[in-house]
């Protein structure tokens, strides 16, 4: 099942496939990723038993590697991986399935969708914001497929899986439970309908299955998410003093920007106020924006070295740089009045 991965503190990227090349030890020993004495689930099994499965992994191993040197969003690259290793790994032992997942991989890396008249592969939602998303799987041989679909929106998910049957290019799924999916393919993607009540199909709350799946590549060649295109920000300006203020901590904020709301400026600045926070993580991953005209007071929820929840204060207003705002205070009482605060000014002249 999908999970955010920068809800709290982004864990480290514990298993790249293909970080390494094959050798010359034989192949029951390595494979391209891991030791295959140390194999333990049925999928890394399957690949290090299966010559053209250590194959591929081989030739990931590659691929990876050279994109990881050329992207200029290497955080994003990584999430992605880890992403379709979920997706490999809920494979099992089942070596066609194994196999179709690292034809999609190789294609999505090397930027080239596969063909376009093909419904059997991985399909990723075209979400434009980090913290909203799904996969949907194909496998089998049209007309007659399985599918298996996921969605996450914040902290809450939802999956459901079936057979359906192609007829030219929709199928339609219903259940007994009153499910009922649309799926229909538009040359490199697939629209996702669906026609019953919320949470019907086996969804959290706020989680929907319905919209634009692309491919791998396609979602790779995406730029990642800013302030701008989260409609957080109106122009690249503000952007890039948002970026100057912030420095590793923008992306963090970004994360948090997945349910809002506007607020009064108690301190009469003239600012715009926002606030953000993760559906169901909202005591642990939040924020707040003050913005006016390329000034910014913001708060943001963070996790210490103890796994606790402070909150830093950003401002690049050299008046404010010892002084926290009513407006953040107030929304910072409300979470937890007793939070810590860090204070961290970037300005000429503070």
């Amino acid at each position: 099942m999908p999970r955010l991965a920068l809800l709290r503190r982004a864990p480290p990227f514990l298993h790249v496939i293909g970080l390494t090349v094959l050798t010359a030890l034989p192949l029951v020993c390595r494979a391209a990723g891991f030791d295959c004495a140390k194999a333990a689930s049925p999928t890394e099994k399957a690949i290090c038993a299966t010559p053209v499965l250590s194959q591929f992994d081989s030739e990931l191993a590659s691929a990876w590697k050279a994109s990881l040197v050329q992207s200029q969003n290497g955080s994003g690259l990584k999430r992605a991986q880890q992403q379709w290793l979920r997706l490999r790994n809920a494979c099992g032992d089942d070596k066609s399935c194994i196999a179709d997942r690292y034809k999609e991989r190789l294609a999505a890396l090397a930027g080239t969708p596969l063909a376009q008249d093909r419904w059997e592969q991985t399909w990723t939602l075209n979400s434009g914001n980090p913290t909203q998303g799904g996969t949907l799987t194909f496998s089998g041989a049209a007309p007659h497929l399985h599918f298996s679909i996921s969605a996450y929106d914040g902290a809450h998910t939802g999956e459901n899986e079936g057979d359906i049957t192609v007829h030219g290019e929709t199928a339609d799924y219903r259940d007994a439970q009153g499910c009922k999916l649309t799926f229909a393919r538009r040359n490199e993607s697939i629209d996702v309908k669906e026609a019953s009540g919320p949470e019907t199909c086996g969804e959290g709350m706020g989680v929907s299955f319905g919209g634009r799946y692309v491919t791998f590549a396609a979602m790779n060649a995406k730029p990642s998410a800013d302030l701008v295109s989260l409609h957080v920000l109106g122009d690249r300006k503000a952007d890039d003093a948002a970026h100057a203020l912030l420095g590793g901590d923008y992306d963090a904020l970004v994360s948090t920007i997945n349910l809002r709301s506007d607020a009064a400026d108690l301190d009469h600045l003239g600012t715009k106020v926002q606030q953000f926070f993760v559906r169901g993580l909202a005591n642990t991953n939040a924020s707040i924006v003050m913005s006016r005209d390329g000034e910014f007071w913001i708060g943001l929820l963070v996790f210490d070295g103890n796994d606790k929840v402070r909150m830093r204060y950003y401002t690049n207003v050299a008046a404010w740089n010892k002084k926290v705002p009513n407006t953040i205070l107030a929304w910072r009482n409300q979470i937890d009045r007793g939070m810590p605060i860090d204070i961290i000014t970037r300005c000429p002249s503070c």
